[in-house]
């Protein structure tokens, strides 16, 4: 009875928005925190090897502790971690132009 109650129409429109659900914390939660368990080894590396300074190793180490701690509480987080690669980017570019000036 319950089952001719209910339209096939209605139940697509429910497992649309379970499935939305699912693949929002997939993407949103799980995958922001495997970056910041990245970010931890990447800053734990370049600690032991000196491949970065200390200064950007400490950093990586904090923007992972924000990463990992507060993604449920706000969205805004989740932009952390392109900034960070940006960060990391521009230093090895620019330790690369001042190599290439040197050589020069």
């Amino acid at each position: 009875m319950l089952a001719e109650s209910i339209c096939p129409l209605h139940v697509g429109i429910l497992i649309y928005t379970l499935s939305r659900a699912v693949m929002w914390r997939i993407s949103n939660v799980y995958a922001i925190r495997m970056a910041g368990v990245f970010m931890i080894s990447l800053g734990t590396i370049s600690v032991r090897t000196r491949i970065m300074p200390r200064w950007l190793a400490f950093l990586s180490y904090a923007i992972a502790l924000v990463l990992l701690l507060s993604i449920d509480q706000n969205l805004w987080v989740t932009l952390l971690f392109p900034i960070w690669v940006l960060i990391v980017s521009v230093y090895i570019l620019a330790l690369n132009l001042r190599r290439q000036d040197a050589i020069a």
